[in-house]
């Protein structure tokens, strides 16, 4: 099991609220490591900082941001038929 030192900068990875990402220092490393956190996974530090990171321990985490690149797969697109001309 890693020693969590140092948790930050947590956001939301989705609008359901099954993930979200932050920044830990660990005891056991020189460096911040950016990770991904979910209900359910398997290793311990995680579920810690699942746990803790859901009661507010690590401050308020940041709501998701739909990236400005994300196309709904669900709107209809724009055709390109007789777009070509010769």
């Amino acid at each position: 099991m890693f020693t969590l030192q140092k948790v930050q900068n947590l956001k939301w990875d989705n609008a359901e609220h099954t993930s979200f990402s932050c920044d830990v220092k660990y005891a056991e490393f020189n460096e911040v490591h950016p990770t991904s956190v979910a209900d359910g996974d398997q290793h311990i530090h995680i579920q810690e900082l699942w746990a803790k990171g859901n009661a507010g321990e690590y401050g308020a985490i940041a709501e998701y941001e739909q990236p400005s690149w994300y196309v709904d797969p669900n709107q209809e697109q724009p055709s390109t038929q007789g777009s070509q001309d010769l």
